[in-house]
């Protein structure tokens, strides 16, 4: 048996639809002293993604090294810790991607991996986060919501149910 995946990002937000929905005491800004001096992006890649694609083939690895360069740049830059985006900063971010690259190259090697890293964070207890910025970047702006929708665009259509 088989069920349609969601094609909206709403469908996937959870609790939270909206940045301004969300009380201040659960914004990742608030949290930006447990988060000094962590490199929680590199803890991610060493503690999960390799362990989970071992072996780690040389295209993930470049994709792993330029999405985790450019998000911490980009997130340093906004004078914020790469763990605590607000959906503004993941907005910019996007924004940043499309000047060169193509919707695939931004959704592929940078979108998803970064995505992901957020989706790991608000499932871990030992994180404070009750949402994914992306997710909600995807809901609220254009530039996050293209990359989005190329997403949904080149995705199978369905998936079974287990």
């Amino acid at each position: 048996m088989s069920r349609r995946k969601g094609i909206h990002p709403e469908q996937y937000a959870g609790v939270y639809q909206r940045y301004d929905e969300i009380p201040e005491r659960y914004r990742l800004e608030t949290y930006a002293s447990q988060y000094e001096g962590e490199d929680t992006w590199q803890e991610y890649v060493d503690d999960v993604l390799v362990p989970t694609h071992e072996p780690v083939s040389n295209s993930m690895q470049k994709s792993i090294r330029l999405a985790g360069e450019s998000w911490r740049e980009h997130m340093a830059n906004r004078e914020r810790h790469h763990a605590l985006a607000r959906p503004v900063d993941a907005e910019a971010w996007c924004r940043d991607l499309f000047d060169g690259r193509s919707k695939k190259t931004c959704y592929e090697h940078y979108f998803v991996r970064i995505y992901q890293f957020y989706d790991h964070m608000v499932q871990t207890s030992g994180h404070p986060h009750v949402y994914n910025p992306l997710l909600l970047a995807a809901i609220e702006h254009d530039y996050a919501e293209q990359v989005w929708r190329y997403r949904i665009e080149n995705r199978p259509e369905v998936v079974d149910r287990e």
